[in-house]
């Protein structure tokens, strides 16, 4: 097999409080499950840290994450459930945080990279980035929650457009 990573997530404080987890999986840093664990992993660890007051959540090399890596979940064993660990990852740790997030956006958010985004408390993106739910084009509806955090944050309308559509904006 190996030893090639298989993504990552780093974490660095900076000395204003501020915890910084970047999402390393190249080339789009898909969210692999070792991507959603050490996303846990290190949001855990910035909500412990006493020296952490806020974090930000973002990608590497300007992309921040094109969505769940759809290879990671053809041979799954020893129990691996992607719908429970993103679930569990996204909406109770990133969502239920005591400390304010921020996803910093630039290139792809994507399926389930949009909906990690969603989940921070806010976002900010540069003016090139591509958010999208993608997933109908799999036959797939959107499924960590993307759903329901889209239109409250866009409006129905718009979240039905960028939904059915596949389209990224």
């Amino acid at each position: 097999m190996g030893s090639s990573a298989k993504g990552r997530t780093l974490l660095e404080v900076g000395a204003d409080g501020v915890a910084v987890i970047t999402i390393v999986n190249p080339p789009v840093n898909s969210l692999s499950f070792d991507v959603l664990y050490g996303l846990k992993d290190s949001y855990e660890e910035a909500l412990r840290r006493d020296d952490v007051k806020a974090i930000v959540v973002t990608g590497a090399k300007g992309k921040f994450s094109g969505g769940f890596d759809i290879t990671a979940f053809g041979g799954l064993q020893g129990g691996q459930n992607p719908g429970y660990i993103s679930v569990e990852v996204i909406t109770d740790t990133l969502e239920g945080a005591r400390k304010p997030s921020v996803a910093a956006i630039d290139g792809l958010a994507l399926g389930g990279g949009l909906e990690v985004a969603m989940a921070c408390h806010a976002r900010i993106s540069t003016p090139t980035a591509q958010l999208g739910l993608p997933e109908l084009q799999l036959g797939l509806i959107p499924g960590f929650g993307g759903t329901q955090r889209l239109p409250r944050l866009v409006g129905i309308s718009k979240a039905l457009e960028m939904m059915l559509t596949s389209k990224p904006v």
